[in-house]
């Protein structure tokens, strides 16, 4: 499974208001209850805040990558939002972060999660990626964005 393979129009949010980290992985994670993603939202939330507990995912240049594990994945997925204001989030810059990927892995889903966690800061590690992203008007352009882009890495 590939980045481009999971990254998804209706698992994007466009202007995401949120005042702190904590309401927008809430908000995230309510769009992964919506689509049938995670079957339970408290023990998938758990599971986020404690990888965050382990370190940053604020990776630098606006961009977090928070990421769980947990028994109430149903699939492989990420939730990609682009806030409408940025918020602090312990970053590695110190920035606040304007892009959260929030990614959703299955219980036992290591090598996978490893794969998708590594192939995504890749492809955000690409100046002409953060461009894009800055220039996105809609979901649609954020999908645009990353068609075909794990092929490059």
């Amino acid at each position: 499974m590939t980045v481009t393979e999971i990254v998804q129009s209706n698992l994007i949010k466009f202007d995401l208001k949120a005042d702190n980290k904590e309401e927008v992985i809430d908000q995230l994670a309510d769009l992964y209850v919506k689509n049938g993603v995670i079957t339970n939202k408290d023990n998938y939330i758990s599971a986020v805040y404690g990888r965050e507990q382990e370190g940053t995912t604020g990776v630098g240049e606006g961009i977090a990558i928070p990421h769980g594990k947990s028994k109430s994945v149903t699939r492989s997925a990420v939730v990609i939002a682009k806030l409408l204001d940025p918020v602090a989030w312990e970053s590695l810059d110190n920035h606040p972060v304007k892009y959260v990927f929030l990614l959703a892995i299955p219980d036992g889903g290591d090598t996978e999660h490893l794969k998708l966690l590594s192939e995504l800061a890749g492809i955000l590690m690409n100046d002409n990626v953060r461009f894009e992203l800055q220039q996105a008007k809609s979901a649609g352009d954020i999908q645009a964005i990353f068609k075909d882009r794990g092929n490059e890495l």
